[in-house]
């Protein structure tokens, strides 16, 4: 039986592509430039929202290519685990973050891309794979990176 962060990413990522294409060959809706993003944390419905900060951070061209851009911005612990199972496509992204140790949390995350905004939703499982908390996040294009153009 596969681990728990691969049954969830076996789900999720023929839902976003994942493939034999490199992440170069891959054409993203997402423009690079500088984001405003809200984090939000939920229960595991996703409902009962609290804000838990608003953030900036410049998205670079590579990043975008590379799917290096989206990650856990709460301070939940399962957010300082290793990511697997990038997945990417034009319009949607999403990753696996999996603990190691006896509570092998994970988070499955699903992001939507634009050309100047993107939203997610990324769903906390505890180590029985229960879904017991979400983090949503909503990002909007403010502008270009001091110094790169962008």
């Amino acid at each position: 039986m596969l681990p728990s962060f691969a049954r969830h990413a076996a789900i999720a990522c023929p839902l976003i592509f994942c493939g034999a294409a490199s992440a170069a060959d891959v054409v993203h809706a997402l423009a690079p430039g500088l984001y405003k993003i809200d984090v939000f944390r939920g229960d595991a419905e996703g409902k009962a929202l609290r804000t838990v900060k608003q953030v900036e951070s410049c998205i670079s061209a590579a990043m975008i290519a590379h799917h290096t851009v989206f990650k856990m911005l709460s301070d939940h612990p399962v957010s300082q685990c290793p990511e697997y199972n990038v997945c990417g496509g034009e319009f949607r992204t999403g990753f696996v973050a999996q603990c190691i140790g006896t509570d092998s949390r994970s988070a499955l995350g699903m992001f939507a891309l634009g050309p100047s905004d993107f939203r997610g939703r990324i769903d906390i499982r505890n180590g029985e794979s229960k879904i017991v908390g979400t983090e949503i996040q909503y990002g909007e294009r403010v502008g270009r990176c001091p110094g790169d153009g962008h």
